[in-house]
């Protein structure tokens, strides 16, 4: 076990590496100079090319890339992710406060896909062929075809302008996150449900199970201290990779129920091509996206031993 995470957190270097490359070269290869860009938020409309070019001095653009790179990333490594071409803002202390709004927001959807997608998996495998397995197949092809930009219209709609009994947007409480949470869940909800489904049954047809059932051992304690644990592992990673992705990519959710997360903040600098904003967003959620892949990994082959490096 030791041996394998050992393995496993090396070959996260190169990728480390590999993001950290790809957030400096987003910021030199994009449209516009920005020298310029910095000197137009400043108040200079038409700068001129001496303008330009002190600027470029100040800001260390005129330097090699290999040397523009190092010193990125070792202030970096000391916490100086630059300041913000819009409001002049540190960047780093940006994310500080934005980042748990966003954690908190995946956690919820986490849950809500965790939950809800094992629940209706379990509940579908359990009474295989039934109506009730029926509903939950066809309201799972739904839940994964419904757009989430749709879905988020439609529910403000419903429980903010008619019932209105949620907030439109915020994040001031964790009511604030009950909808954009069940947004950012749902085709996710749905995707754990079918994958649920598909391996209690596989479970359900094992030997193990069908001597456990004959042994008349109840169903409850068939389904959940037999079966579970063995289907749940794919669905953890599943949900794993979910979690990652949602740390990084929550954009539209977030941009339509106003929340100030960090992939607005992402949204914002495209917009206004606020470029170092954008290197560290791509470096940051790259490096999450890594660690808790790690984890998961780590997670599985904890929770599976059979699980080895290379499989």
């Amino acid at each position: 076990m030791v041996r394998y995470v050992f393995i496993r957190l090396m070959t996260a270097i190169p990728v480390l590496i590999g993001i950290s490359i790809l957030a400096f070269l987003l910021g030199v290869l994009s449209p516009g100079d920005p020298a310029e860009i910095a000197l137009n938020q400043s108040g200079l409309d038409m700068p001129s090319a001496e303008q330009i070019a002190a600027m470029r001095e100040e800001l260390g653009l005129n330097r090699p890339l290999p040397s523009q790179y190092f010193d990125w990333i070792g202030n970096v490594i000391h916490g100086n992710l630059g300041t913000s071409y819009i409001n002049g803002r540190d960047i780093a202390t940006e994310i500080f406060h934005r980042l748990p709004v966003t954690l908190e927001l995946a956690l919820l959807a986490f849950l809500c896909a965790g939950i809800g997608g094992i629940g209706m998996g379990v509940l579908c495998a359990v009474h295989q062929d039934s109506p009730l397995d029926n509903m939950m197949k066809n309201l799972s092809n739904v839940m994964l075809s419904v757009p989430s930009f749709w879905l988020a219209l439609v529910l403000i709609l419903i429980f903010c302008e008619r019932l209105q009994l949620l907030p439109t947007n915020g994040s001031d409480t964790l009511v604030h996150f009950i909808l954009p949470a069940l947004v950012l869940s749902f085709a996710t909800m749905g995707t754990v449900c079918r994958l649920m489904r598909g391996m209690m049954l596989s479970e359900f047809a094992k030997q193990y199970f069908i001597v456990a059932k004959v042994r008349g051992i109840e169903q409850c304690k068939l389904v959940l201290c037999y079966a579970l644990p063995n289907a749940i592992i794919p669905v953890i990673a599943l949900l794993g990779n979910y979690f990652a992705s949602v740390l990084a990519g929550s954009v539209i959710v977030e941009n339509i129920f106003a929340i100030p997360g960090i992939s607005s903040m992402a949204m914002e600098a495209i917009r206004f091509r606020d470029y170092p904003v954008l290197q560290a967003y791509v470096l940051i959620s790259g490096w999450m996206l890594v660690v808790v892949t790690i984890f998961v990994d780590i997670l599985i082959s904890y929770l599976n031993p059979r699980v080895k490096l290379g499989d």
